[in-house]
């Protein structure tokens, strides 16, 4: 039977019932349904600001003008200011309701003021940055993310040569650190001055203590910061012996110059010093306090304050200080060591404090003095006036009637030659004590740290009540706060370092550090990892400081010491 002939497509009626019916097709094309794509990129900056970071990072890798996009400053500022900013300022009185956020904190692309970490206060942007290229956003995110999270990369700095490690002492001389921008400032007897760049670690200047006929070995140090816009530092240093001296860092011409030496003393070896031109804080281990200026007066009456200030000066007349001029002195018998000097600027003059440790019939205390200096008013007196002096004390902490001895990997407490009656008072005291304004912070040997909150203006100081931070599980060696309430606090023995985050927070949770594998300077960096562990034993982390990008970590390590280097960006 012959098969029928299909009638083709064209002789069936649309109209008819047995015609079927068609659907109607869409153009699967990715032009059709790409919206983002013709719009110019001012516009896509825009949108993508409105995403979350999770969906930023998932849109970035659609095309190369995606991620380009994706990497806009713009962008970044404004994830920036939600994780970071706004949580901070909403912990301000007053935030919530308005009434303290015009003028001070919100989100603009064109106009944003933002809360400084380092120095703790309210900062123009665009004041800070107007000699410098535009700020980096992402990388600002990604660092303070590292921060959060401890994640970081780990390098060995190895400071000390081969002759500074033989000494014909019999006392091993320890090395003084301090940090300020990516800058570390060491300072022994045997190697002299030294500042070190943590990037690139290699040595930017050094100075031969042995040039100014100094034979002490340092025993405090401190930076002063004020010009470090001019890519300059003022480092003062005290000795044993009693003296100290001003030396200027020029980051940018590398050298170090000297600015001031002061003679040799009998009130004995300097336990701390702070300086912020033209003032001077220093204090023996006898807790005999000296307040100087290095704004000299004019008139002939200072002639019976020139034995207190003896010295040689420097012949570079660009960097030459005059012989500081001593405003007063304090002395107390019942305080003793550990103890923390500051000088900080404030609207109407200048603060300088001292925080100190004293034995009381419930245990020990610690105590602050703050002296306010201003300008003088008078036109006969050309030194400033010490206009107040406030004093405020913690409650006791007491101390337990059964001591428990702490474990050898513990640190030793400082030794202070004090009187025989206060030469055990404080067995169960702080290790070491932080002071920056607001901020008090001691390390206990029961592995703990206490928190204190200051509150200080012209016409009274108070300390709050202490708070005590838990998560160390070793003894603490030391540990260092800024003025906005980040610490960081390392333990004696071990890789334990964390992180506190301590502004408006009264749990004290802490990020412990945790370093990723990086290439470093070690000299065995081929050589198998299971020495490391025996050799922890013998290590010992003494100081710790640290800037916005990195931690830095003296350790010691079979009499040579080294700086580990922890960088979070």
């Amino acid at each position: 039977m012959p098969i029928k002939r299909r009638r083709s497509e064209v002789e069936i009626d649309a109209s008819s019932p047995s015609a079927p019916a068609k659907k109607p097709r869409l153009i699967d094309t990715g032009a059709s349904r790409d919206h983002l794509s013709p719009l110019p990129s001012e516009l896509l900056v825009r949108i993508l600001t409105h995403l979350s970071l999770p969906q930023l990072l998932n849109v970035a890798p659609v095309s190369r003008r995606f991620q380009r996009i994706s990497e806009d400053s713009q962008i970044w500022k404004r994830l920036y200011y939600s994780r970071f900013v706004l949580p901070r300022a909403l912990r301000i009185p007053g935030f919530r309701d308005g009434s303290a956020r015009e003028g001070k904190l919100h989100y603009s692309s064109r106009r944003a003021v933002w809360a400084d970490g380092r120095r703790g206060g309210w900062v123009d942007m665009r004041s800070d940055d107007r000699d410098k290229p535009s700020r980096d956003w992402k990388k600002q995110y990604k660092l303070r993310h590292n921060w959060s999270k401890g994640t970081c990369a780990m390098e060995e700095l190895h400071v000390e040569d081969g002759m500074s490690a033989v000494t014909g002492s019999r006392e091993p001389q320890k090395m003084l650190v301090k940090v300020c921008d990516g800058i570390a400032v060491t300072a022994d007897l045997s190697n002299g001055l030294r500042a070190w760049d943590l990037k690139t670690k290699q040595m930017v200047a050094q100075i031969n203590l042995a040039e100014a006929d100094i034979d002490a070995p340092p025993t405090c140090l401190a930076l002063d910061e004020q010009k470090l816009t001019q890519q300059v530092v003022d480092i003062a240093v005290g000795f044993r012996d009693g003296s100290f001296g001003i030396w200027r860092l020029d980051i940018r011409d590398r050298r170090l110059l000297s600015r001031y030496r002061h003679g040799k003393s009998t009130i004995g070896p300097l336990a701390g010093v702070a300086f912020s031109h033209p003032y001077l804080l220093t204090a023996t281990e006898s807790i005999l306090i000296s307040l100087y200026t290095f704004d000299r007066p004019n008139s002939s009456s200072t002639s019976r304050n020139q034995h207190e200030t003896s010295s040689e000066t420097e012949r570079d007349s660009d960097t030459n200080l005059p012989a500081p001029y001593l405003l007063t002195s304090l002395k107390s018998h019942t305080s003793q060591a550990p103890l923390a000097l500051s000088i900080r600027k404030t609207r109407v003059g200048t603060v300088a404090s001292i925080a100190y440790t004293f034995a009381t019939l419930r245990g020990w205390s610690l105590g602050i003095q703050d002296l306010h200096l201003k300008p003088s008013s008078s036109n006969l007196k050309d030194t400033p006036d010490i206009t107040t002096t406030r004093l405020a004390y913690t409650l006791p902490i007491t101390s337990p009637s059964s001591h428990i001895p702490s474990p050898p990997n513990s640190p030793a407490r400082p030794r202070v030659s004090t009187s025989a009656g206060f030469a055990n008072a404080i067995e169960d005291g702080p290790i070491s004590i932080c002071y920056t304004h607001p901020y008090l912070l001691a390390t206990l040997p029961d592995n703990t740290l206490i928190l204190y909150l200051c509150t200080s203006n012209a016409s009274s100081l108070s300390i709050s009540p202490g708070i005590r931070l838990w998560g160390h599980t070793s003894g603490i060696s030391d540990a260092e706060i800024t003025a906005r309430g980040k610490a960081v606090s390392v333990s004696c023995r071990g890789e334990e370092i964390r992180v506190w985050e301590l502004e408006g927070r009264a749990d004290g949770r802490s990020i412990e550090v945790r370093p990723t594998a990086s290439g470093s300077t070690n000299d065995d960096a081929n050589g198998t990892e299971s020495p490391q562990v025996d050799s922890a034993f013998d290590e010992r982390r003494n100081w710790v400081g640290f800037d916005d990008e990195m931690v830095i970590v003296l350790k010691e390590s079979r009499g040579r010491e080294s700086l580990m280097v922890y960088d979070f960006t």
